[in-house]
């Protein structure tokens, strides 16, 4: 297991210290927390402290960031004054119900025998198949559904989360077996409206990569045989399509580790991916799945693809009934279908 603490390092030193201050006194329930400095911190810097502190500890579900106040006494000692969701003995349930699910899960999806690529994509895998998106996880008149949804309970108690608890959920799950893995807020972008969003940043093989198994997660919808991963390990040229990160974060340039090239179906040459698609047609695959890049990824190309398979098959004297395509068009993934 590795404690992965991305965002403590990007605090100044005050800030630092009133953060390990505050995350030991929220483990242990503390009602009051006496913090390490003299001098009062704005606001800003509260929040701060705060995002950084739960973003890098998923296993902090537990505060309320609305209700948490600061205090000093008549001889400047200051202090945090937390409010808990739930009571000291819940958390311990809870916690215990967390680690015997993830111990599980390392088990069942045989985590601890792989490389980090192949942690990476089991993980992202069982969330695609096991997690739905609880899109009432938003309603103010469903208090305790609005925290599980937006931490990891979501996930390990009701296998229902939204974007936030699914990412800090797939962090804890691969920090526990030594993958390095940090949170990511910001906003996603849809036909022009942003909307707060979060997602993760995994290392691989020392390199940085870009995941979002939420909109994997509903992009795969209820057909969980069919596994997307369109959002699997990206750049930033190509995250920064729809995504907007919300502070700094490592920066994502390496391709090794995405999905598709992964599989050897990145293509950048028309003769190469038609040689793959042959290779499918062979096999009598029901599935053409690819990604063109550059000028390959024209808007003709999926079309051209898909008229080629039916022209192949019927050349054969094969049927292939109807046809259904799907595209990322930004991102270059298409995807036929043969019914």
């Amino acid at each position: 297991m590795i404690v992965d603490r991305y965002y403590y390092h990007q605090l100044n030193k005050q800030e630092q210290a009133i953060y390990k201050a505050f995350y030991n006194g929220a483990m242990l329930h503390q009602e009051i927390i006496p913090i390490p400095v003299r001098e009062e911190f704005s606001q800003e810097s509260f929040e701060r402290i705060f995002m950084a502190m739960t973003r890098d500890n998923p296993l902090i579900y537990f505060l309320n960031q609305s209700a948490c106040s600061t205090a000093s006494d008549m001889f400047g000692r200051l202090a945090i004054c937390p409010q808990y969701f739930f009571t000291k003995e819940k958390v311990k349930e809870y916690n215990r119900k967390i680690e015997k699910m993830v111990n599980e899960l390392a088990g069942k999806l045989q985590l601890l025998e792989s490389n980090d690529y192949e942690k990476e994509l089991r993980v992202h895998d069982w969330f695609c198949r096991n997690i739905e998106y609880d899109y009432e996880g938003s309603d103010k008149n469903k208090l305790s559904r609005v925290i599980a949804s937006h931490n990891i309970l979501g996930v390990f108690a009701h296998h229902k989360a939204q974007c936030e608890g699914i990412a800090k959920a797939v962090k804890v799950l691969l920090n526990a077996v030594d993958v390095k893995c940090i949170v990511a807020t910001g906003d996603s972008i849809k036909s022009g409206q942003c909307v707060p969003h979060a997602w993760n940043i995994v290392d691989i093989d020392g390199e940085p990569y870009q995941l979002d198994v939420t909109w994997d997660i509903s992009t795969t919808g209820q057909n969980k045989q069919f596994v997307v991963y369109d959002y699997f390990n990206l750049t930033d040229e190509l995250m920064n399509q729809d995504h907007k990160a919300d502070s700094s974060l490592p920066i994502c340039r390496s391709k090794k580790a995405n999905y598709y090239v992964q599989r050897g179906c990145s293509f950048q040459m028309r003769h190469r991916l038609m040689a793959y698609i042959d290779r499918l047609i062979a096999k009598n695959e029901k599935i053409y799945e690819f990604r063109a890049e550059g000028r390959l990824n024209k808007s003709a190309i999926e079309k051209e693809v898909a008229d080629y398979i039916v022209q192949k098959l019927q050349a054969d004297g094969k049927s292939c009934g109807r046809v259904r395509t799907s595209s990322n068009r930004g991102l270059g993934i298409h995807r036929i279908e043969l019914l």
